[in-house]
């Protein structure tokens, strides 16, 4: 199962982590679900984001997608059978639980049909840690936007 996560959450991700290193109030990784006062401190962080932006953020998109298009040649190159998997589709707002079956279904475990995300969600022991948009949490999302409309990268900001 190959886990892909767009490049600008997983980026987002990165950069509260690393500010909130440089805090006297480091978050760790994850919270587990009901673990308030950690979620509380994680929401601490989502906002303030800085975002590289003009041709930094272009050449930073640009290594990302070559890296994850060389990880999927590689693969299929050495024949490895796979499947990709999208982590906005596994963890989803919505009630969509299509991208869980299809892992059930690659693997040949679990259920492949009628299965909803709060079935899903009953099963995890990791709570979400934002619920904020990315132009809620990074702060120079306008220029972000303007780097990236036009681009073949705009696509990520939906």
């Amino acid at each position: 199962v190959y886990l892909t996560r767009n490049p600008i959450d997983r980026k987002i991700s990165n950069l509260r982590h690393e500010r909130s290193k440089s805090s006297s109030n480091a978050i760790t990784a994850h919270c587990a679900v009901g673990d308030d006062a950690c979620i509380k401190e994680h929401a601490a962080f989502d906002q303030g984001v800085i975002f590289p932006v003009g041709n930094k953020l272009l050449n930073w998109l640009r290594y990302a997608v070559s890296s994850d298009n060389k990880i999927k040649d590689r693969l299929r190159d050495t024949k490895v059978k796979f499947i990709q998997v999208s982590y906005e589709k596994l963890y989803s707002a919505d009630d969509d639980a299509e991208e869980w079956m299809r892992i059930f279904k690659f693997l040949s475990l679990g259920p492949s049909e009628d299965l909803s995300m709060d079935d899903i969600r009953a099963t995890f022991s990791m709570a979400s840690t934002h619920s904020k948009g990315r132009n809620e949490i990074i702060e120079n999302y306008v220029e972000v936007e303007q780097t990236l409309t036009g681009t073949e990268f705009e696509h990520f900001l939906l």
